[in-house]
């Protein structure tokens, strides 16, 4: 089967070291870098063989096939090289190389279903459709194979002129319950291809009518709601088009494609169909199942289908997009920002791209350039909500809050008439106001986003610490990070909050339970760690205490500077050696910290418990994929 293939091949890989036993050794090829070639060559066929593994584990895709060049050389006759250099070439987008080793390997009892797949998807690319339908006809495939094998092989029929025996092919694909979301979306497009427009109505209705079908695959659902409206508005029926797309708003109201779509429809522009031939409707087939695959642990796989995907259709948005989030989990932010490039102007995806690459340029340390990027943005998209809060995101990342105000202000006009959704925008704007000392406006913002939402549990930690911090309103402060613990009782950062806020009102014993719970969870945080040793000291656990300074201060991550000071001077002198620095002494200390906003992807660092902000969060351009 062909997801078990994979998992063979990745255990299969440690056989690998049977091509010799020297180490892994590799060295600069030249002290300048030649463009598009990596610097580093390996002297041996086990090195080479390593370096391209070590590649690829990394997601380097195009240093790993580099180095599985250089293996081939060396060795063009092991199978095994052959197969996990095919797997790095579909995955790095040469699919040519990838199928030279295929027409070898399609007879392999451990790669032979992989590579067949490619044989075929190249015979649909070249438009031979009895070849590629030769291929695709693999004997006992899994429930998933036999999905993506049979919309194939039905794409190829329709290619080849057998309309009938496609469409008959997909309705008779019933294994299982879950297929028919992605069988009738799939038959609209092939009847729609066919010029059977009766068809693709039915099916594409059929899906949309019955949100249920969702549940299977959202990116079906949407497409489908995506590809009725098309079909009616080129039917002259505008309003049953409006009404399609109605129903996939309600699923997911900031899809690009579809509010792009009925912006264009309400501007009685001409709309085009939702594909234009076999190889661009056999592409959506594996980019739709990729993205279901790719919702849960099966990346890898993910990422061949839709590389299989673009080698139909280059110039796909959607399969550039999904090709662009799996380089950005991965960290490839070059990669992922060249995808995001390719991405036609005029297509529904380039907004969202736009934003995406703002933010890819931040996480690839090219700080400067993103700021200037997201800040044209606004410029290009000026009504635009998420183009503020993309902005307002690396703004505070780079700590200019008096900035990031003017950018949420401005998002939040937009947002007229808010609403529940919008809450997040206040809370945002607090924190900027609470990192400019402006602690009215902060306790506003904070107030409204609870009215607005009241079980957020960011915003129920930050104002209820703030509170406790302050000396002011402690048993409804205390009672707020209660019930943000309540809500997120695996948030280290979060019981972090409430044990602090029990060592500021001087009650340690209980500020040990609860920060020995918050350790537990986020056992590398600096933060938390020195808050525990701090605790420990103030009941007279000072081996201990001592203990949990040294992990903060040596951990990984590693604290910011004025707090590893502050843990030097603890480790020197103990606790009382910082009472007067602002160090984290007792609930008669300096205010320090005003709050721990973080949720589970944010720790901050330093004593001050405010969210870390120096990762804006990937998504805040909602990527429409």
């Amino acid at each position: 089967m062909f997801l078990k293939r994979l998992a063979y091949l990745s255990a299969t890989a440690a056989l690998a070291v049977t091509l010799g036993t020297q180490a892994a050794t590799a060295q600069a090829a030249s002290e300048s870098e030649v463009p598009g070639i990596p610097p580093l060559v390996a002297q041996s066929l086990p090195g080479a063989y390593l370096a391209a593994k070590q590649a690829q584990q990394s997601g380097e895709l195009e240093e790993a096939t580099f180095f599985f060049d250089q293996a081939l050389r060396l060795d063009p006759q092991s199978e095994i090289l052959r197969q996990d250099a095919m797997l790095a070439y579909l995955a790095g987008s040469r699919f040519q190389d990838a199928i030279d080793l295929a027409v070898d390997l399609r007879n392999s009892p451990t790669s032979g279903k992989i590579a067949r797949i490619a044989l075929g998807i190249d015979g649909l690319r070249k438009g031979l459709y009895d070849k590629a339908i030769a291929e695709f006809d693999i004997v006992d495939p899994s429930d998933l194979d036999a999905l993506l094998l049979g919309q194939l092989i039905a794409w190829s029929e329709i290619g080849a002129g057998r309309i009938d025996e496609a469409l008959l092919r997909i309705d008779d694909l019933d294994e299982v319950p879950w297929f028919e979301t992605f069988n009738l979306y799939q038959k609209g497009l092939m009847a729609e291809v066919a010029g059977r427009k009766d068809v693709a109505r039915g099916a594409y209705a059929k899906l949309v009518d019955d949100p249920t079908l969702a549940r299977s695959s959202p990116d079906a659902y949407l497409s489908a709601a995506e590809s009725l409206a098309r079909i009616e508005s080129r039917d002259g029926h505008r309003d049953a088009a409006l009404k399609a797309l109605d129903k996939g708003l309600e699923l997911a109201p900031s899809y690009d494609p579809l509010r792009g779509l009925k912006d264009r429809i309400e501007r009685d522009e001409t709309i085009e169909p939702s594909v234009a031939n076999v190889q661009e409707g056999a592409a959506e087939a594996l980019r739709i199942l990729g993205q279901t695959i790719n919702r849960g642990d099966g990346q890898d796989v993910a990422l061949l289908y839709f590389q299989l995907a673009k080698a139909l259709s280059p110039r796909s948005p959607g399969i550039l997009t999904a090709l662009a989030g799996i380089a950005e989990r991965t960290e490839q932010y070059d990669r992922a920002i060249a995808y995001y490039r390719a991405i036609p102007e005029s297509s529904a995806y380039r907004r969202t791209a736009d934003l995406q690459i703002g933010l890819d340029y931040w996480y690839a340390d090219r700080k400067d350039e993103a700021k200037e990027h997201l800040k044209r943005a606004t410029e290009t998209y000026p009504d635009d909500i998420q183009a503020y809060t993309a902005l307002a995101d690396v703004l505070a990342a780079d700590k200019d809050y008096a900035e990031v105000t003017v950018a949420l202000n401005k998002a939040i006009e937009l947002a007229e008439p808010i609403t529940a959704e919008n809450w997040n925008l206040f809370y945002q704007r607090g924190i900027s106001y609470e990192r400019q000392d402006q602690w009215p406006k902060a306790e506003a913002d904070f107030k409204k986003a609870l009215e607005l939402s009241p079980n957020q549990p960011q915003v129920l930690n930050y104002l209820g610490y703030s509170w406790v911090d302050q000396n002011t309103n402690l048993e409804e402060g205390l009672d707020m990070i209660r019930q943000a613990v309540e809500l997120r009782p695996n948030d280290g950062y979060i019981i972090d909050s409430l044990g602090w806020a029990f060592y500021r009102l001087g009650r340690y014993a209980e500020a040990v339970d609860e920060l020995e719970r918050a350790i537990l969870l986020s056992p590398t945080d600096p933060t938390i760690n020195d808050h525990l040793g701090d605790a420990y000291w103030h009941v007279g656990r000072e081996r201990e205490a001592r203990f949990q300074w040294e992990r903060a201060l040596n951990g990984d991550p590693k604290p910011e500077e004025d707090q590893i000071e502050r843990i030097e001077a603890k480790l020197e002198g103990g606790l009382d050696a910082v009472k007067d620095e602002g160090g984290s002494a007792g609930p008669d200390q300096p205010k320090e910290a005003s709050a721990n906003a973080s949720d589970a992807k944010t720790a901050s660092s330093g004593t001050d418990r405010r969210p870390d902000r120096s990762k804006p969060e990937p998504d805040a351009g909602e990527r429409a994929n």
